[in-house]
């Protein structure tokens, strides 16, 4: 014990100036911890996944307009020369001779060229 105090009076300088700074270091750290933004994370909410019915064919219903009918006819059955199409580029109808007159499914059938054209529809460019 008589070592210890013996120490202690030795280097009393260096120690008070460690346990200031230690005290001085843990007074910061504490404040900084305190006055720190409280951030709050937002709620994350996990949704199910969705599942189809059972009889969910994954088609959309179509709206029947007065210039298509419910069954669209065949490339046989068109009882017009002019065949049809409505797509995603817009409504397109078919010449006999045209590039794709034979592959055309027509969605429906004009026995003239201005009959399809008063039907909002465009030639075909090939």
């Amino acid at each position: 014990m008589h070592k210890f105090k013996e120490f202690v009076k030795n280097h009393q300088l260096k120690i008070a100036l460690s346990i200031g700074y230690l005290l001085v270091a843990s007074l910061a750290f504490g404040l900084g911890r305190l006055t720190a933004f409280k951030y709050d994370a937002p709620e994350i909410n996990i949704e199910q996944a969705f599942s189809a019915p059972t009889n969910y064919s994954g088609s959309v219903a179509g709206i029947q307009t007065e210039t298509t009918s419910s069954t669209s006819p065949t490339a046989d059955d068109c009882p017009g020369k002019i065949k049809g199409n409505i797509s995603s580029t817009g409504k397109i109808y078919h010449m006999p001779g045209g590039a794709f007159y034979n592959r055309t499914n027509p969605e429906i059938c004009f026995t003239t060229e201005s009959e399809a054209q008063a039907a909002g529809f465009r030639r075909s460019s090939r």
